[in-house]
């Protein structure tokens, strides 16, 4: 009877859930949150190659509204983001998160949440014409492939204007 209970003791104690769990290291989480400044500072700097590259390959957004196919693979995130028709573009003027927080789900699978404020100019003809700002909350799924943290996938939904 005594083995049993030692046994059993033995696996209770080994199963402590208490106990803190380190699913990435420092140096993850300090490259997560390089990501996350990298892509609001890429949009500042209306770079679209380095916004795009921020993604994986087979990456995706899943847009508000999103009435067919996730805009996926690189080509597709910089098509729908960044086209210029009629001489027609949307330059960022402010991007702010507020309420984001980090969410480590394993060593190569993150989550980053929260909410995003985004203001832009419509310029047709380098001339513009108009201003707008638009807070959505977001869900950004990251993923490490080979060693570097990327955006696998973006969802997001328009605020309702308060």
């Amino acid at each position: 009877m005594k083995t049993i209970t030692l046994i059993l003791t033995l696996f209770i104690v080994s199963c402590d859930l208490s106990k803190d769990i380190n699913l990435a290291s420092d140096e993850d989480k300090k490259l997560l949150h390089e990501l996350h400044e990298n892509y609001r500072d890429y949009w500042l700097q209306n770079d679209s190659t380095k916004v795009v590259n921020l993604f994986t390959e087979n990456g995706a957004l899943i847009p508000p509204g999103n009435p067919g196919n996730f805009v996926q693979g690189k080509a597709e995130i910089g098509n729908w983001w960044f086209a210029t028709t009629n001489n027609t573009s949307y330059p960022i003027t402010d991007f702010v998160y507020t309420k984001d927080s980090l969410i480590i789900v394993d060593s190569k699978t993150a989550v980053w949440e929260g909410v995003s404020t985004v203001g832009w100019n419509t310029v047709v003809n380098d001339s513009i014409i108009s201003s707008s700002k638009s807070s959505s909350n977001f869900i950004t799924v990251c993923t490490k492939v080979n060693g570097e943290w990327k955006i696998l996938r973006q969802i997001w939904n328009v605020r309702p204007v308060n």
